[in-house]
Formats: structure tokens, C-alpha cells, sequence
């Protein structure tokens, strides 16, 4: 399932507007098999097939790829070059798994014809193969991306199969430190999608009382994910409580020549948008979340 953020869009003018240890990926161990959360549900007749990365991530691990098969070899070769482009040795678990996120939401788009009123997948838009190579995806590709990135890097995941919106969703959760966290590259990739779009991190290791506002999974067998510590907005000073601070957030962004900008404010907050030297407009859209909301904003630069 998808989430289809238009239907949340406020436009205004804006002179109108009120108010971790570091580790090689050789020296980090995880499992052989990839653990899945498993969903039952009566509205999905038949679960999306998780791609198995066994082959991929035993020949990075090994550094023989000539048993794989031609498919898995385009995967791994795929795989291969997002490690070259995003990590650094000597990463921490929460910047390897930020890369990663960042590098799927940007590389690939959801493939919109699987909303239509009669769904039709891409080819191979379930697998990293779909998300890697054909850059378009489904769920189930992101998911299996973003779990075979951290298999191959060492860092601990699993895959959550449930429900968004009464439709099958899934997504991921990593074990940083002591902790576990929910990560939804697919809803970080929202549509519609347009090209040079910045990945967004709403749904990036948050917490399970975040994520329950519009996921269902299976809490019995899933890990607890109830620490906030690496709340992404607080962590790059991204949450905002005053009209001053979302101004300096907004004037950053023009500053450094984005076009847009995330970030949290406070539940039922009200703090206005104040003008910013060289913007003409905005769009808002707002994600309502556990103790927060947050807020992606387009800029309208002056001509």
C-alpha cells in the first residue's frame, strides 16, 4: 500500500500566511535467513512473495559472485553499486541504515499502476530488482532493498508484512543500540514523485506508537519499538516550537537552494509561517504522528 499525500495539500502565499560504534561491514555479523513478521488478514487474498537475498548477501559476504544466478548477479551487481555510492567504513548502524534509506527513496518511484482500480505491478516491482535496476517499485521492493542493504552491511533487520489503509503494507525494523525502530522507505517515497525530490524521513526509525496510526502488524511476534532517541528531527534540529524556529528551518533551506524542507512541530501546534526573504509561496503537507505532526514544504523561489 501506498500513501497518497495530495489529499492533505494547503497552498498559500506566503506574505499571507499567519501565524552507535562503528564497525566494518566485515566485522558486523547477522543472521543467515531473514526474519519476517507474518500478517494474517481476511482482505489479502494472496501475500505479496518476499524476495530471498541468501545468494546475494553470501557472495558479498564471501566476495564470489560467479555461483549466483543471472538474475541474483544483476541484483547483487545492482546492490554493489548502492554500497559504493552510499557507504563509508567506519559508519555507525544509524547512518548505514539512514544512507540506505536515502539511497532507495531517491534511486527508485512507486510504481503508481499498481493503485489503479485494477492493479498491474511493474515486472519484478516486488524485489530489489524492481527497486535497483528498473527504478520502480511496489512495498515489498523497498522492503527488500532496504533488508538486503543491512544484510549485507551487518546491520540487524527484520521485514514487518501488514496492513495500510486496509491494504497490504510492508515495511522494515532495525535494532540499533538496545533498541528497535520502525523504517518505511515506501511511505517516505510518497506520490505523487518528481525528479530531483529530496528523500523525506517521516517514517524513518520511529517508534511503534508512530507507526500504529496507519499500520496494523502483528504485535504479539515483532519486536518492541517504544524508544524516541533517534527521532530524526530532533536529531538534526528539525523540530520546530516557535514561529522563529520554523523560520530559520525555511530560510536554510532557501539558503542552501532546496526547494524542500521537512520538519516536526508539536501536536495541534498553530505556529504561523512567517515571510522569507526570496520565497513567493508555499505548499504544505502535514503527516500526523504520535506526539507530532510533520510538515513537507515546497518553496516557491522569487523569479
Amino acid at each position: 500500500m501506498k500513501k497518497i499525500i495530495t489529499a492533505a495539500l494547503i497552498s498559500a502565499l506566503i506574505l499571507g500566511a499567519s501565524g552507535c560504534a562503528a564497525h566494518k561491514p566485515e566485522d558486523r555479523q547477522t543472521p543467515d535467513k531473514t526474519s519476517i513478521i507474518e500478517y494474517e488478514s481476511d482482505t489479502i487474498a494472496e501475500p505479496t512473495p518476499i524476495y530471498d537475498n541468501t545468494a546475494v548477501v553470501s557472495a558479498y559476504k564471501s566476495g564470489d559472485a560467479s555461483k549466483l544466478s543471472e538474475f541474483d548477479k544483476a541484483v547483487y551487481d545492482a546492490a554493489i553499486a548502492g554500497i559504493n555510492t552510499f557507504y563509508s567504513e567506519g559508519m555507525s548502524d544509524e547512518e548505514i541504515v539512514l544512507v540506505a534509506h536515502d539511497y532507495i527513496v531517491t534511486l527508485s518511484t512507486y510504481d503508481i499502476d499498481n493503485l489503479a482500480l485494477i492493479p498491474k505491478r511493474s515486472e519484478n516491482s516486488e524485489s530489489p530488482y524492481g527497486a535497483l535496476i528498473n527504478k520502480r517499485a511496489i512495498c515489498m521492493g523497498y522492503t527488500t532493498s532496504f533488508q538486503m542493504f543491512m544484510d549485507m552491511l551487518g546491520v540487524e533487520s527484520i521485514i514487518v508484512r501488514g496492513e495500510a489503509h486496509d491494504e497490504e503494507h510492508a515495511w522494515n525494523m532495525v535494532h540499533i543500540g538496545e533498541n528497535w525502530y520502525h523504517v518505511d522507505c515506501t511511505w517516505d517515497d510518497f506520490v505523487p514523485d518528481y525528479e530531483g525530490r529530496r528523500a523525506f524521513h517521516i517514517y524513518c526509525m520511529i517508534t511503534d506508537s508512530s507507526a500504529e496510526k496507519e499500520h496494523k502488524w502483528n504485535r504479539e511476534s515483532a519486536p518492541k519499538a517504544e524508544s524516541d532517541d533517534l527521532n530524526y528531527y530532533r536529531a538534526n534540529n528539525l523540530y520546530a516550537e516557535s514561529d522563529e524556529q520554523v523560520k530559520n528551518i525555511l530560510a536554510a533551506a532557501v539558503e542552501s537552494g532546496f526547494t524542500d524542507v521537512e520538519f516536526a512541530v508539536p501536536k495541534q501546534c498553530d505556529t504561523p509561517i512567517p515571510p522569507i526573504d526570496g520565497v513567493s509561496g508555499y505548499s504544505i503537507w502535514k503527516s500526523e504522528l504520535d506526539t507530532y505532526d510533520v510538515a513537507v514544504v515546497h518553496i516557491g523561489l522569487d523569479e
